[in-house]
């Protein structure tokens, strides 16, 4: 069976995904179609529980402006903006002929009056349109050091299957092997800098979560801290880590989650590389 997903990806807020149809809202700056690298990440997470869930098909991107400007000036700007996604989900392996759509609209279709300066924000925005087979399918994942390898400064990757304790910033055993792999890649790549970034799942707005061997509520950063505490017990320098928590702040699918597999996905730890 094909379920058609609607996924307008946030680049300013929140990115999340339904299992039907789901609206959100891509903010550009006010005359810009660059993508700010808030954006980046959350594409980069997009792109991430895509792969993982389903075969995605098609892709519509339908771009939109707020009503400052002639029509000519904001045709062109929408066009832009499209353009900008569709290049950084290239550069992600989405493949070009899943691309079925790509259309600027100007601001023929405004999603309100634009009357105030947050109405305008909202009619900035690219529309994502997703058409995936309901089934999951086997994505052939690289090696950490190949992922790293392949991207490129403000780039996010996930550390897949890195698990703690339920309510814990405490790492479970059998995670060490990612970590061990991230110790090997920094050790290996003496000039990579990285931001160690926490995320939890199955929370309301933008609230972190209650660790329960510290008593407070930061559970996304603490868990960000162990592995950012882990390269530095290595040998790794701390001048080359950063770490923080964004809470629930940033979920690939939104509250609340309705599987394993959601709340897994929402529940991570990424990287984003400084510099190489």
């Amino acid at each position: 069976m094909i379920i058609m997903k609607t996924l307008v990806l946030s680049l300013l807020l929140a990115l999340s995904l339904t299992a039907f149809s789901q609206s959100f809202t891509v903010h550009f700056d006010f005359n810009k179609h660059e993508i700010t690298k808030s954006a980046a990440a959350s594409l980069d997470s997009f792109v991430h529980a895509a792969k993982a869930t389903g075969n995605i098909l098609h892709i519509q991107l339908n771009g939109h402006c707020d009503a400052i400007g002639n029509d000519a000036y904001n045709d062109q700007l929408s066009r832009q903006r499209v353009i900008a996604v569709k290049n950084y989900l290239l550069k992600n392996n989405i493949t070009a002929n899943s691309f079925t759509v790509a259309k600027g609209h100007g601001k023929r279709e405004p999603l309100n009056d634009n009357i105030t300066d947050e109405d305008r924000r909202l009619n900035r925005r690219v529309e994502i349109i997703v058409e995936e087979e309901d089934m999951k399918v086997e994505v052939e994942e690289k090696k950490l050091g190949e992922q790293i390898e392949n991207t490129t400064a403000n780039s996010t990757v996930v550390l897949k299957n890195l698990n703690f304790v339920g309510a814990r910033h405490q790492v479970l055993p059998g995670s060490l092997p990612v970590l061990e792999e991230l110790l090997a890649v920094m050790k290996k790549n003496k000039t990579l800098k990285i931001d160690i970034q926490g995320h939890i799942c199955c929370l309301p707005g933008n609230v972190d979560g209650f660790d329960e061997e510290t008593g407070t509520n930061n559970l996304s950063e603490l868990r960000a801290k162990a592995v950012w505490e882990y390269l530095i017990k290595n040998g790794i320098e701390e001048s080359r880590l950063s770490y923080r928590g964004f809470g629930h702040n940033q979920p690939i699918y939104p509250y609340p989650e309705k599987t394993e597999l959601e709340k897994t996905l929402n529940r991570r730890v990424e990287i984003r590389i400084i510099s190489k």
